[in-house]
């Protein structure tokens, strides 16, 4: 299987007009409150280079919202941990890839994942003119 077809797999996003793919790798899928949350950041460069400024690793916690006794849907609650990640302006040329390994400390006191409560992983690329992102879902175990 290709990179691009690995990142399609992988939950990818295009963004913008320029081609640019974003997905998160190599996400550990459940993690323990206190523990270090990793992944990485895999990025391949669209049709124009672009600077780039940092990365923004967020995880938020989502809460059920019911719309109705039978249906309901997540929504975000509230922002359990960030960090920033400094890419000291590196470059991604056009069809270049590019891997950041990612690293985010969770709280010691995050509660753990439940029917009403989850926990969403969120990568935002901070370029100029760019901030595409890649996210998926993390099980906090007790």
């Amino acid at each position: 299987m290709g990179f691009i077809d690995r990142l399609k797999t992988l939950g990818s996003h295009t963004f913008g007009n320029h081609g640019e793919a974003i997905a998160l790798s190599g996400l550990q899928s459940a993690v323990r409150a206190g523990d270090d949350l990793h992944a990485t950041l895999e990025l391949v460069g669209g049709e124009h280079d672009v600077n780039l400024d940092a990365v923004l690793l967020r995880l938020d916690e989502e809460r059920l919202i019911y719309d109705n006794p039978r249906h309901g849907d997540f929504d975000f609650w509230r922002e359990a941990a960030a960090v920033t990640i400094p890419l000291a302006g590196r470059h991604l040329a056009r069809g270049e890839r590019l891997s950041v390994p990612l690293v985010l400390k969770l709280p010691a006191d995050l509660e753990p994942s439940a029917n009403h409560r989850r926990y969403r992983v969120t990568a935002k690329l901070q370029a100029p003119g760019r901030h595409p992102s890649a996210s998926a879902l993390v099980d906090v175990l007790d």
